[in-house]
């Protein structure tokens, strides 16, 4: 059976050049002006809903939303959005299910558990807001014992051998934090800690605090490290209360990070809104990656009413100048140009037409491995209907109808293997063989 279409092309001209542009090479190089990508954008239809709240959380991968409605691109589409900024992760989830919000920033893994958890509610994620943006963030008290940031060791394991000797040397578990139990920042700190052969479940104290929080507790002792979305990496170095022992990047290069999140029932009374909302959002996605951008990004996103900080620590990630951070005052800034993605850099792992925003079946599929090694849900073994589910998840077409309005190319599989040399532990990821590698870790729940 044929599928609904709502697209009425009244023109591509702009908007569409611009995005094909983007999937050509760095959309640092293949800048428009505001005016011409104000001229002309695609019609979706009457909408069924105009005004909406979308709800977010103060860490700089809610960058497209604001910036969709900072530059315009959500009145571009008819939309008018209020952005309700919310204090951690589980008053996103309250606020989706509840229907406080239409749509928000939400965790990769956020829809998965709302369907698979307790909840179990038709929670969807329309779009993928960015790729990367966390960071490792260790105490003074690690580094006064002798801990230093990754890149001053030969190999991880040099540094693993240091850190697993540094924690079976504290007269307590050491407590480290993450954002909410769903993250990437919490499965890349338990990718990244049990390759080190450190069982996250069993020889430290995981514990959950709000992004915004994370600098203030470590500052007051109250917990050895954690593991969080940018600026709060950097704003601890800024403060002079922490480093940054590993970015998420080298962890997993190319993780997914945040999504655009609403609930099915939202979706199917607003189809057409919801096309409109995702077409907003992708601009402002390109928009946020070229280059002569990012200080103004950092600007605003520093405002009180987004991230409430100063804007060097917000830009420093976004313009790739990474400061590790350490007490000794040497400069540890690196170049890291792929930190933050929002729609298409050229990257080793990051090629046409493979780009930012696609849903992947296949990071569906990871998600689903972690949430089970881990004992997040209430399913001991993979799932045989697992992409059926994942597809529910995970759907395809309103992105699909976007992308062909907008003329960005697709890949042709949802699915694609990541190879070995993006892990941290160097271990491939087949997503035909979830089993197999489930079974491959010996360190789980």
């Amino acid at each position: 059976m044929q599928r609904r279409r709502f697209l009425k092309y009244s023109s591509l001209t702009a908007t569409g050049l611009v995005f094909a542009a983007c999937n050509s090479g760095d959309s640092g190089k293949n800048s428009k002006s505001n005016s011409e990508e104000s001229q002309k954008v695609p019609d979706f239809g009457t909408l069924e809903k105009t005004d909406i709240t979308i709800g977010t959380i103060p860490v700089t991968d809610c960058a497209p939303l604001v910036i969709a409605k900072e530059k315009g691109f959500f009145t571009r589409y008819g939309i008018n959005v209020n952005l309700s900024k919310q204090l951690d992760w589980q008053a996103v989830q309250d606020g989706l299910i509840a229907g406080k919000f239409d749509a928000s920033q939400a965790l990769f893994g956020m829809p998965m558990l709302a369907k698979l958890g307790a909840a179990k509610v038709d929670m969807v994620s329309l779009m993928v807001l960015n790729l990367n943006g966390g960071g490792i963030t260790l105490s003074q008290k690690a580094w006064d014992e002798g801990i230093r940031a990754g890149m001053e060791y030969l190999n991880f394991p040099e540094f693993g051998d240091a850190y697993r000797k540094y924690l079976k040397g504290l007269a307590q578990k050491a407590k480290l934090a993450v954002d909410f139990s769903v993250s990437m920042n919490n499965y890349n700190y338990r990718y990244w800690l049990a390759a080190m052969g450190i069982n996250p479940n069993k020889d430290v104290e995981l514990i959950e605090l709000p992004p915004s929080q994370m600098v203030h507790k470590i500052k007051a002792g109250v917990m050895d490290g954690y593991c969080v979305s940018e600026p709060w990496n950097q704003q601890a170095i800024a403060e002079n209360t922490g480093f940054t022992s590993y970015i998420t990047p080298t962890i997993w290069q190319g993780h997914p990070g945040n999504v655009l999140a609403t609930m099915a029932s939202w979706v199917k009374e607003n189809p057409t809104t919801a096309r409109a909302l995702v077409a907003a959002v992708l601009e402002a996605c390109q928009f946020c990656d070229r280059t002569e951008n990012r200080a103004e990004v950092a600007q605003i996103l520093a405002q009180s009413k987004y991230l409430n900080t100063d804007a060097k620590p917000v830009a420093s990630s976004l313009d790739g100048t990474y400061n590790y951070g350490g007490f000794d005052k040497k400069n540890r800034v690196k170049s890291v140009p792929d930190f933050y993605l929002f729609h298409f850099r050229d990257t080793n792992y990051l090629k046409p037409p493979n780009h930012v925003n696609y849903p992947w079946r296949s990071h569906g599929v990871w998600l689903l491995t972690q949430m089970i090694r881990w004992n997040h849900i209430n399913i001991q073994e993979y799932p045989k209907d697992a992409d059926k589910i994942i597809d529910q998840i995970f759907p395809l077409e309103i992105y699909t109808d976007v992308a062909q309005a907008l003329k960005i190319k697709l890949p042709s599989d949802r699915m694609k293997v990541e190879p070995a040399e993006v892990f941290i532990d160097g271990r491939k990821f087949d997503p035909s063989q979830p089993v197999e590698y489930l079974n491959s870790f010996d360190i789980k729940a």
